[in-house]
Protein backbone atom coordinates (compact mmCIF):
# COMPACT_ATOMS: atom_id res chain seq x y z
CA UNK A 1 0.00 0.00 0.00
CA UNK A 2 2.96 2.39 1.14
CA UNK A 3 4.22 1.98 -3.01
CA UNK A 4 0.75 2.56 -4.34
CA UNK A 5 0.56 5.96 -2.14
CA UNK A 6 4.05 7.02 -2.94
CA UNK A 7 3.13 6.42 -6.63
CA UNK A 8 -0.45 8.21 -6.60
CA UNK A 9 1.23 10.87 -5.08
CA UNK A 10 4.05 11.32 -8.00
CA UNK A 11 1.67 11.10 -10.61
CA UNK A 12 -0.81 13.55 -8.92
CA UNK A 13 2.78 16.26 -8.99
CA UNK A 14 3.47 15.57 -11.88
CA UNK A 15 -0.45 15.93 -13.44
CA UNK A 16 -0.75 19.04 -11.25
CA UNK A 17 1.97 20.90 -13.25
CA UNK A 18 0.81 22.83 -16.05
CA UNK A 19 1.60 22.13 -19.75
CA UNK A 20 4.78 25.02 -19.83
CA UNK A 21 5.85 23.64 -16.72
CA UNK A 22 6.16 20.16 -18.32
CA UNK A 23 8.38 21.98 -21.13
CA UNK A 24 10.40 23.67 -18.19
CA UNK A 25 10.57 21.50 -15.05
CA UNK A 26 12.00 21.92 -12.54
CA UNK A 27 11.62 18.98 -9.55
CA UNK A 28 9.33 16.19 -8.59
CA UNK A 29 8.81 13.74 -6.25
CA UNK A 30 10.07 10.21 -7.68
CA UNK A 31 7.14 7.88 -8.88
CA UNK A 32 7.17 4.52 -7.85
CA UNK A 33 5.10 1.31 -10.08
CA UNK A 34 2.57 -0.36 -8.64
CA UNK A 35 0.34 -3.03 -10.91
CA UNK A 36 -0.74 -3.28 -14.21
CA UNK A 37 -4.41 -2.26 -13.03
CA UNK A 38 -3.35 1.27 -11.25
CA UNK A 39 -1.62 1.88 -14.66
CA UNK A 40 -4.69 0.55 -16.66
CA UNK A 41 -6.42 3.43 -14.31
CA UNK A 42 -3.84 6.46 -15.04
CA UNK A 43 -3.93 5.47 -19.05
CA UNK A 44 -7.77 6.19 -18.84
CA UNK A 45 -7.65 9.08 -16.89
CA UNK A 46 -4.30 10.68 -17.35
CA UNK A 47 -3.25 9.78 -21.01
CA UNK A 48 -6.40 9.83 -23.30
CA UNK A 49 -8.40 13.02 -23.11
CA UNK A 50 -12.15 13.70 -21.99
CA UNK A 51 -14.91 14.50 -23.48
CA UNK A 52 -14.57 18.19 -23.07
CA UNK A 53 -11.12 18.01 -24.60
CA UNK A 54 -12.39 15.79 -27.56
CA UNK A 55 -14.50 18.56 -29.33
CA UNK A 56 -10.98 20.69 -29.88
CA UNK A 57 -9.22 17.31 -31.08
CA UNK A 58 -12.42 16.72 -33.53
CA UNK A 59 -13.51 20.00 -34.17
CA UNK A 60 -12.06 22.12 -32.72
CA UNK A 61 -9.82 23.89 -35.96
CA UNK A 62 -13.07 23.97 -38.21
CA UNK A 63 -14.03 26.94 -37.51
CA UNK A 64 -10.68 28.39 -39.30
CA UNK A 65 -11.30 26.33 -42.05
CA UNK A 66 -13.93 26.94 -45.04
CA UNK A 67 -16.32 24.46 -43.87
CA UNK A 68 -17.81 27.25 -41.38
CA UNK A 69 -19.45 30.22 -41.69
CA UNK A 70 -20.40 33.02 -39.16
CA UNK A 71 -24.62 34.32 -38.44
CA UNK A 72 -25.86 37.05 -36.50
CA UNK A 73 -27.00 35.70 -33.32
CA UNK A 74 -29.25 36.52 -30.11
CA UNK A 75 -27.56 38.01 -27.24
CA UNK A 76 -27.50 34.50 -25.29
CA UNK A 77 -25.06 33.35 -28.08
CA UNK A 78 -23.03 36.12 -28.45
CA UNK A 79 -20.82 35.44 -26.21
CA UNK A 80 -19.67 31.96 -27.95
CA UNK A 81 -19.46 34.20 -31.08
CA UNK A 82 -16.65 36.12 -29.32
CA UNK A 83 -14.70 33.41 -27.76
CA UNK A 84 -14.16 31.93 -31.52
CA UNK A 85 -14.21 35.25 -33.03
CA UNK A 86 -10.35 35.64 -33.42
CA UNK A 87 -9.76 32.21 -34.73
CA UNK A 88 -12.76 32.35 -37.39
CA UNK A 89 -10.72 36.43 -38.28
CA UNK A 90 -7.15 34.02 -38.36
CA UNK A 91 -5.98 36.44 -35.87
CA UNK A 92 -2.25 36.62 -34.67
CA UNK A 93 -2.89 36.67 -31.01
CA UNK A 94 -5.97 34.19 -31.12
CA UNK A 95 -4.89 32.64 -27.46
CA UNK A 96 -4.02 35.27 -25.96
CA UNK A 97 -5.60 37.52 -23.23
CA UNK A 98 -5.10 40.54 -26.20
CA UNK A 99 -7.61 38.63 -28.35
CA UNK A 100 -10.27 38.65 -25.15
CA UNK A 101 -10.12 34.94 -24.23
CA UNK A 102 -7.12 33.17 -23.35
CA UNK A 103 -7.04 29.77 -24.47
CA UNK A 104 -3.97 27.80 -23.69
CA UNK A 105 -5.90 24.16 -24.35
CA UNK A 106 -4.58 23.38 -28.37
CA UNK A 107 -0.94 23.72 -26.71
CA UNK A 108 -1.17 22.70 -23.25
CA UNK A 109 -3.81 19.93 -23.10
CA UNK A 110 -2.06 17.50 -25.55
CA UNK A 111 0.95 18.16 -23.58
CA UNK A 112 -0.73 17.17 -20.48
CA UNK A 113 -1.77 13.69 -22.08
CA UNK A 114 1.92 13.33 -23.75
CA UNK A 115 2.65 13.36 -19.76
CA UNK A 116 0.27 10.55 -19.12
CA UNK A 117 1.62 8.92 -22.07
CA UNK A 118 4.80 9.01 -21.04
CA UNK A 119 4.37 7.88 -17.58
CA UNK A 120 2.90 4.35 -19.11
CA UNK A 121 5.09 3.91 -21.24
CA UNK A 122 8.35 3.90 -18.99
CA UNK A 123 6.59 2.34 -15.64
CA UNK A 124 4.26 -0.02 -16.95
CA UNK A 125 7.17 -2.28 -17.76
CA UNK A 126 7.93 -3.04 -14.21
CA UNK A 127 4.78 -3.73 -12.95
CA UNK A 128 3.37 -6.91 -11.72
CA UNK A 129 0.06 -8.33 -13.25
CA UNK A 130 -1.28 -9.67 -16.96
CA UNK A 131 1.59 -9.70 -19.08
CA UNK A 132 -0.75 -9.27 -22.30
CA UNK A 133 -2.83 -6.74 -20.66
CA UNK A 134 0.43 -4.67 -19.53
CA UNK A 135 2.05 -4.91 -23.39
CA UNK A 136 -1.17 -3.64 -24.60
CA UNK A 137 -1.56 -0.85 -22.19
CA UNK A 138 2.26 0.25 -23.68
CA UNK A 139 1.27 0.05 -26.96
CA UNK A 140 -2.45 1.91 -26.25
CA UNK A 141 0.57 4.60 -24.65
CA UNK A 142 2.75 4.95 -27.66
CA UNK A 143 -0.24 5.37 -29.80
CA UNK A 144 -1.93 7.89 -28.13
CA UNK A 145 1.79 9.60 -27.74
CA UNK A 146 1.88 9.68 -31.54
CA UNK A 147 -1.30 10.75 -31.95
CA UNK A 148 -1.19 13.91 -29.77
CA UNK A 149 2.12 14.62 -31.54
CA UNK A 150 0.40 14.98 -34.98
CA UNK A 151 -2.25 17.25 -33.77
CA UNK A 152 0.85 19.32 -32.28
CA UNK A 153 2.80 19.36 -35.52
CA UNK A 154 -0.69 20.19 -37.65
CA UNK A 155 -1.78 22.82 -36.07
CA UNK A 156 1.61 24.81 -34.91
CA UNK A 157 3.94 23.88 -38.04
CA UNK A 158 3.88 23.79 -41.59
CA UNK A 159 2.47 20.86 -43.52
CA UNK A 160 5.19 18.49 -44.04
CA UNK A 161 5.11 18.70 -47.92
CA UNK A 162 5.74 22.34 -47.62
CA UNK A 163 9.95 23.55 -47.80
CA UNK A 164 11.86 21.43 -46.34
CA UNK A 165 10.90 19.28 -43.13
CA UNK A 166 14.33 18.78 -41.64
CA UNK A 167 14.75 22.65 -41.27
CA UNK A 168 10.80 23.86 -40.67
CA UNK A 169 10.05 23.85 -36.79
CA UNK A 170 8.06 21.63 -35.23
CA UNK A 171 7.37 21.09 -32.11
CA UNK A 172 9.76 20.15 -28.42
CA UNK A 173 9.44 16.05 -28.17
CA UNK A 174 8.98 15.11 -24.58
CA UNK A 175 9.71 11.52 -24.39
CA UNK A 176 10.65 10.76 -20.92
CA UNK A 177 8.67 11.51 -17.45
CA UNK A 178 12.23 12.19 -15.63
CA UNK A 179 13.19 15.45 -14.22
CA UNK A 180 15.23 17.71 -16.25
CA UNK A 181 16.76 21.23 -16.06
CA UNK A 182 16.31 21.26 -20.23
CA UNK A 183 13.95 24.03 -21.79
CA UNK A 184 12.70 22.64 -24.17
CA UNK A 185 13.30 24.02 -27.80
CA UNK A 186 11.29 22.77 -31.00
CA UNK A 187 12.51 19.83 -32.87
CA UNK A 188 12.22 20.03 -37.08
CA UNK A 189 9.17 18.79 -38.77
CA UNK A 190 10.99 15.97 -40.02
CA UNK A 191 11.79 14.79 -36.27
CA UNK A 192 8.58 15.25 -34.85
CA UNK A 193 6.91 13.20 -38.26
CA UNK A 194 10.12 10.37 -37.05
CA UNK A 195 8.62 9.80 -33.26
CA UNK A 196 4.88 10.00 -34.68
CA UNK A 197 5.79 6.89 -37.35
CA UNK A 198 7.94 5.46 -34.45
CA UNK A 199 5.08 5.50 -31.93
CA UNK A 200 2.17 4.11 -33.85
CA UNK A 201 4.65 1.28 -35.30
CA UNK A 202 5.82 0.32 -31.52
CA UNK A 203 2.20 0.90 -30.44
CA UNK A 204 0.22 -1.10 -33.43
CA UNK A 205 2.76 -3.89 -33.18
CA UNK A 206 2.52 -3.78 -29.39
CA UNK A 207 -1.07 -3.99 -29.36
CA UNK A 208 -1.09 -6.54 -32.47
CA UNK A 209 1.18 -8.85 -30.61
CA UNK A 210 -1.05 -8.87 -27.22
CA UNK A 211 -5.09 -8.43 -28.03
CA UNK A 212 -7.13 -7.07 -25.75
CA UNK A 213 -11.04 -6.95 -26.13
CA UNK A 214 -12.07 -3.49 -25.15
CA UNK A 215 -14.89 -1.43 -26.04
CA UNK A 216 -14.16 1.16 -28.87
CA UNK A 217 -13.23 4.17 -27.20
CA UNK A 218 -10.03 2.54 -26.35
CA UNK A 219 -6.90 2.22 -28.78
CA UNK A 220 -6.51 -1.14 -31.07
CA UNK A 221 -4.15 -2.17 -33.37
CA UNK A 222 -6.11 -1.83 -36.03
CA UNK A 223 -6.99 2.00 -35.08
CA UNK A 224 -2.82 2.33 -34.42
CA UNK A 225 -2.49 1.25 -38.07
CA UNK A 226 -5.12 3.63 -39.14
CA UNK A 227 -3.49 6.77 -37.49
CA UNK A 228 -0.38 5.93 -39.47
CA UNK A 229 -2.28 6.16 -42.54
CA UNK A 230 -3.26 9.06 -41.88
CA UNK A 231 -0.11 10.32 -41.33
CA UNK A 232 1.47 9.02 -44.42
CA UNK A 233 -1.35 10.92 -45.91
CA UNK A 234 -0.22 14.13 -44.58
CA UNK A 235 3.58 13.28 -45.67
CA UNK A 236 2.50 12.14 -49.31
CA UNK A 237 3.77 8.70 -48.71
CA UNK A 238 1.41 7.08 -50.94
CA UNK A 239 3.21 3.74 -50.59
CA UNK A 240 2.83 3.22 -47.32
CA UNK A 241 -0.45 4.92 -47.35
CA UNK A 242 -1.73 1.73 -49.58
CA UNK A 243 0.43 -0.49 -47.35
CA UNK A 244 -1.25 0.25 -44.68
CA UNK A 245 -4.88 0.75 -45.39
CA UNK A 246 -5.07 -2.61 -46.98
CA UNK A 247 -3.67 -3.62 -43.39
CA UNK A 248 -6.52 -1.98 -41.73
CA UNK A 249 -9.00 -3.26 -44.29
CA UNK A 250 -8.13 -6.71 -44.14
CA UNK A 251 -8.72 -6.46 -40.25
CA UNK A 252 -12.08 -4.43 -40.82
CA UNK A 253 -13.06 -3.87 -44.00
CA UNK A 254 -17.32 -3.34 -43.94
CA UNK A 255 -18.99 0.18 -43.67
CA UNK A 256 -22.16 0.84 -42.11
CA UNK A 257 -25.09 1.42 -45.06
CA UNK A 258 -26.83 4.73 -43.93
CA UNK A 259 -30.04 3.68 -45.83
CA UNK A 260 -30.33 0.46 -43.41
CA UNK A 261 -30.13 2.23 -40.35
CA UNK A 262 -33.61 3.29 -38.53
CA UNK A 263 -33.94 7.12 -37.76
CA UNK A 264 -36.43 8.87 -34.81
CA UNK A 265 -36.65 12.14 -34.11
CA UNK A 266 -34.66 11.96 -30.86
CA UNK A 267 -31.26 10.06 -31.68
CA UNK A 268 -28.92 9.38 -35.17
CA UNK A 269 -27.92 5.88 -36.28
CA UNK A 270 -25.10 6.99 -37.76
CA UNK A 271 -21.32 6.50 -38.38
CA UNK A 272 -20.21 6.80 -35.26
CA UNK A 273 -23.31 5.74 -32.85
CA UNK A 274 -22.40 2.89 -29.97
CA UNK A 275 -25.69 0.74 -31.11
CA UNK A 276 -24.19 -0.12 -34.17
CA UNK A 277 -19.74 0.46 -34.24
CA UNK A 278 -19.48 -1.01 -37.71
CA UNK A 279 -16.83 0.93 -39.23
CA UNK A 280 -15.65 2.58 -35.97
CA UNK A 281 -11.94 2.10 -35.09
CA UNK A 282 -11.41 4.38 -32.13
CA UNK A 283 -14.64 6.38 -31.19
CA UNK A 284 -13.69 9.69 -29.44
CA UNK A 285 -15.93 11.46 -26.64
CA UNK A 286 -17.04 15.07 -27.01
CA UNK A 287 -19.49 16.84 -25.24
CA UNK A 288 -22.61 18.24 -27.37
CA UNK A 289 -22.33 21.71 -24.93
CA UNK A 290 -18.94 22.39 -26.44
CA UNK A 291 -20.35 22.06 -30.18
CA UNK A 292 -21.88 23.76 -32.50
CA UNK A 293 -24.76 23.07 -31.75
CA UNK A 294 -28.28 24.94 -32.02
CA UNK A 295 -31.24 24.59 -30.55
CA UNK A 296 -34.44 27.23 -31.48
CA UNK A 297 -31.68 30.18 -31.64
CA UNK A 298 -29.71 30.66 -34.30
CA UNK A 299 -25.79 29.45 -33.24
CA UNK A 300 -22.68 31.57 -34.14
CA UNK A 301 -21.15 28.92 -36.86
CA UNK A 302 -22.50 26.70 -38.60
CA UNK A 303 -21.59 24.76 -41.89
CA UNK A 304 -20.72 27.36 -44.93
CA UNK A 305 -22.84 27.15 -47.97
CA UNK A 306 -20.18 25.93 -49.81
CA UNK A 307 -19.96 22.99 -47.59
CA UNK A 308 -23.57 22.07 -48.17
CA UNK A 309 -23.00 22.58 -51.75
CA UNK A 310 -20.71 19.87 -52.05
CA UNK A 311 -22.90 17.47 -51.28
CA UNK A 312 -24.69 18.10 -54.10
CA UNK A 313 -21.89 17.61 -56.52
CA UNK A 314 -21.16 14.55 -58.62
CA UNK A 315 -24.86 13.03 -58.02
CA UNK A 316 -26.87 11.29 -60.61
CA UNK A 317 -30.00 12.83 -61.47
CA UNK A 318 -32.96 12.01 -59.03
CA UNK A 319 -30.42 10.92 -56.20
CA UNK A 320 -29.54 12.38 -52.95
CA UNK A 321 -26.54 11.75 -50.95
CA UNK A 322 -27.69 10.67 -47.35
CA UNK A 323 -24.84 12.40 -45.41
CA UNK A 324 -26.25 16.05 -46.40
CA UNK A 325 -29.88 15.43 -46.64
CA UNK A 326 -30.35 17.49 -43.68
CA UNK A 327 -33.93 18.12 -44.14
CA UNK A 328 -35.21 14.61 -44.35
CA UNK A 329 -33.17 11.97 -42.44
CA UNK A 330 -31.21 12.25 -38.96
CA UNK A 331 -29.03 10.00 -40.83
CA UNK A 332 -27.16 12.71 -42.68
CA UNK A 333 -23.89 14.20 -41.40
CA UNK A 334 -25.56 18.23 -41.71
CA UNK A 335 -28.36 18.82 -39.10
CA UNK A 336 -30.67 21.67 -39.08
CA UNK A 337 -34.58 22.66 -38.78
CA UNK A 338 -36.21 25.51 -38.03
CA UNK A 339 -33.94 28.38 -36.37
CA UNK A 340 -35.36 31.70 -35.17
CA UNK A 341 -33.84 34.74 -37.32
CA UNK A 342 -31.84 37.47 -35.29
CA UNK A 343 -33.65 40.22 -36.82
CA UNK A 344 -37.14 39.11 -38.18
CA UNK A 345 -37.94 36.93 -35.44
CA UNK A 346 -39.56 34.43 -37.71
CA UNK A 347 -37.77 30.78 -38.43
CA UNK A 348 -36.30 29.80 -40.82
CA UNK A 349 -35.28 26.47 -42.29
CA UNK A 350 -31.34 26.02 -42.50
CA UNK A 351 -28.36 23.34 -42.04
CA UNK A 352 -27.29 24.30 -38.35
CA UNK A 353 -24.29 21.64 -37.51
CA UNK A 354 -22.55 18.37 -38.12
CA UNK A 355 -23.46 15.31 -36.21
CA UNK A 356 -21.42 12.24 -37.15
CA UNK A 357 -23.74 10.17 -34.63
CA UNK A 358 -24.53 11.64 -31.34
CA UNK A 359 -27.19 9.15 -30.14
CA UNK A 360 -27.13 9.38 -26.34
CA UNK A 361 -24.94 10.24 -23.27
CA UNK A 362 -21.77 9.51 -23.78
CA UNK A 363 -21.71 11.27 -26.93
CA UNK A 364 -19.54 10.22 -30.06
CA UNK A 365 -18.58 12.11 -32.68
CA UNK A 366 -15.38 11.72 -33.93
CA UNK A 367 -12.62 9.36 -34.12
CA UNK A 368 -10.73 7.07 -37.10
CA UNK A 369 -13.18 4.89 -39.04
CA UNK A 370 -12.92 2.58 -41.60
CA UNK A 371 -14.34 5.13 -44.29
CA UNK A 372 -11.28 7.09 -43.84
CA UNK A 373 -9.09 4.16 -44.96
CA UNK A 374 -11.07 3.62 -47.90
CA UNK A 375 -10.33 7.63 -48.93
CA UNK A 376 -7.00 7.20 -48.12
CA UNK A 377 -6.33 4.33 -50.20
CA UNK A 378 -8.27 6.35 -53.35
CA UNK A 379 -6.28 9.05 -53.10
CA UNK A 380 -3.21 7.29 -53.17
CA UNK A 381 -4.49 5.13 -56.22
CA UNK A 382 -5.79 8.55 -57.60
CA UNK A 383 -2.18 10.38 -56.93
CA UNK A 384 -0.39 7.67 -58.39
CA UNK A 385 -2.81 7.54 -61.37
CA UNK A 386 -1.64 11.61 -62.06
CA UNK A 387 2.03 10.19 -61.89
CA UNK A 388 2.03 7.18 -64.37
CA UNK A 389 -1.25 7.25 -66.11
CA UNK A 390 -1.72 3.44 -65.53
CA UNK A 391 -5.43 3.10 -65.68
CA UNK A 392 -5.23 -0.51 -63.47
CA UNK A 393 -4.68 2.67 -60.42
CA UNK A 394 -7.46 4.72 -61.18
CA UNK A 395 -9.58 1.97 -61.37
CA UNK A 396 -8.48 0.59 -58.02
CA UNK A 397 -9.39 4.62 -56.88
CA UNK A 398 -12.40 4.01 -58.72
CA UNK A 399 -13.35 0.63 -56.59
CA UNK A 400 -12.80 2.26 -53.22
CA UNK A 401 -14.80 5.49 -54.07
CA UNK A 402 -17.71 3.26 -55.31
CA UNK A 403 -18.06 0.91 -52.46
CA UNK A 404 -17.99 3.93 -49.93
CA UNK A 405 -20.54 5.90 -52.39
CA UNK A 406 -23.04 3.01 -52.44
CA UNK A 407 -23.32 3.09 -48.66
CA UNK A 408 -23.84 6.79 -48.82
CA UNK A 409 -26.89 7.42 -51.33
CA UNK A 410 -30.24 6.47 -51.83
CA UNK A 411 -31.78 3.99 -53.40
CA UNK A 412 -31.15 3.92 -57.37
CA UNK A 413 -27.27 5.21 -57.15
CA UNK A 414 -25.07 3.95 -60.22
CA UNK A 415 -21.11 3.54 -59.73
CA UNK A 416 -18.88 5.77 -61.26
CA UNK A 417 -17.01 4.75 -64.17
CA UNK A 418 -13.48 5.74 -65.73
CA UNK A 419 -15.10 7.56 -68.64
CA UNK A 420 -17.20 9.73 -66.54
CA UNK A 421 -13.75 11.93 -65.49
CA UNK A 422 -11.60 13.72 -68.44
CA UNK A 423 -8.32 13.02 -67.03
CA UNK A 424 -6.01 11.89 -64.12
CA UNK A 425 -6.93 16.08 -62.34
CA UNK A 426 -10.46 15.28 -62.87
CA UNK A 427 -10.46 12.12 -60.92
CA UNK A 428 -8.64 13.68 -58.10
CA UNK A 429 -10.39 16.11 -57.59
CA UNK A 430 -13.26 13.87 -57.10
CA UNK A 431 -11.65 11.99 -54.54
CA UNK A 432 -10.67 15.18 -52.38
CA UNK A 433 -14.65 16.14 -52.73
CA UNK A 434 -15.70 12.95 -51.72
CA UNK A 435 -13.34 13.37 -49.28
CA UNK A 436 -14.67 16.72 -47.80
CA UNK A 437 -18.30 15.30 -47.93
CA UNK A 438 -17.40 12.04 -45.78
CA UNK A 439 -14.71 13.71 -43.29
CA UNK A 440 -16.24 16.40 -42.06
CA UNK A 441 -16.66 17.85 -39.06
CA UNK A 442 -14.67 14.64 -37.17
CA UNK A 443 -10.77 14.66 -37.16
CA UNK A 444 -9.82 18.18 -37.63
CA UNK A 445 -9.23 17.33 -40.91
CA UNK A 446 -10.60 19.87 -43.21
CA UNK A 447 -8.00 22.40 -41.58
CA UNK A 448 -5.40 19.90 -41.79
CA UNK A 449 -6.01 18.97 -45.45
CA UNK A 450 -6.30 22.48 -46.67
CA UNK A 451 -2.87 23.04 -45.37
CA UNK A 452 -1.15 19.97 -47.05
CA UNK A 453 -3.33 20.57 -50.31
CA UNK A 454 -1.29 23.91 -50.76
CA UNK A 455 -3.07 26.16 -48.28
CA UNK A 456 -5.49 27.87 -50.53
CA UNK A 457 -6.86 30.67 -49.71
CA UNK A 458 -10.01 31.41 -48.07
CA UNK A 459 -12.89 34.13 -47.38
CA UNK A 460 -14.19 34.63 -43.89
CA UNK A 461 -17.04 36.68 -43.61
CA UNK A 462 -18.05 38.32 -40.26
CA UNK A 463 -21.30 39.06 -39.71
CA UNK A 464 -22.31 42.04 -37.11
CA UNK A 465 -25.31 40.95 -34.90
CA UNK A 466 -26.80 44.64 -34.67
CA UNK A 467 -26.73 45.47 -39.04
CA UNK A 468 -26.41 41.81 -39.82
CA UNK A 469 -23.50 43.47 -42.37
CA UNK A 470 -20.46 41.71 -42.54
CA UNK A 471 -16.83 42.13 -42.92
CA UNK A 472 -14.63 39.77 -45.22
CA UNK A 473 -10.90 38.75 -43.54
CA UNK A 474 -9.10 36.76 -45.96
CA UNK A 475 -6.63 33.91 -45.40
CA UNK A 476 -4.08 34.58 -48.68
CA UNK A 477 -2.76 31.09 -50.17
CA UNK A 478 0.66 30.03 -48.50
CA UNK A 479 -0.39 33.07 -45.72
CA UNK A 480 1.50 31.84 -42.86
CA UNK A 481 -1.39 32.37 -40.82
CA UNK A 482 -1.80 28.41 -41.57
CA UNK A 483 0.26 27.97 -38.99
CA UNK A 484 -1.09 28.83 -35.54
CA UNK A 485 0.74 31.01 -32.70
CA UNK A 486 2.20 29.31 -29.85
CA UNK A 487 0.32 31.03 -27.03
CA UNK A 488 2.34 34.16 -25.21
CA UNK A 489 2.28 32.81 -21.78
CA UNK A 490 3.82 29.79 -23.25
CA UNK A 491 6.71 31.29 -24.86
CA UNK A 492 6.85 33.70 -21.61
CA UNK A 493 7.70 30.69 -19.43
CA UNK A 494 10.13 28.67 -22.04
CA UNK A 495 12.05 31.14 -23.50
CA UNK A 496 13.89 28.54 -25.35
CA UNK A 497 10.42 28.79 -27.71
CA UNK A 498 10.67 30.05 -31.21
CA UNK A 499 7.33 32.23 -32.07
CA UNK A 500 6.16 31.35 -35.63
CA UNK A 501 6.72 34.29 -37.98
CA UNK A 502 4.06 35.97 -39.95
Amino acid sequence: MKGINIFVLGITFLLLCGCDDFLEEKSQDEVRPSTVTDMEKILEGEAYFNKTEGFMFNFGTDVLSDNIKCNAVDDDRNERKKQQAPRFRWERDMFDESCGYEDLSFWKVPYERIKGCNLVIEYAPKMNGDETKRNHLIGEAYALRGFYYMFLVNCFSLPYNYGDPTTNLGVPLKLASGVTEELFKRNSVAEVYQQIERDLLKGAELMEENKMNFYFTRLNAAASYALLVRMYVYMGDWDNVLKYADKVLDMKPDLLNLQEQQTSLWSSYSVYVNTCSTEILWGMLWDAENSYTTWGNRWPYSPSEELIAVFQRDLNEGNVDMRGDWQNTNNGYLKGGDVRDHHTGSYVSMCTWVDKGRASDPSYNGGIRVAEMYIDRAEAYCRKYLESGNRADAENALKDLNKLRRNRFYEGYMDKELVDFTDAQDLLDFCLRERRRELCGEANHRWFDLKRLGMPEIKHVFIDNATNEGIEYILYKEDRRYVLPIPRKVLERNTSLVQNQY
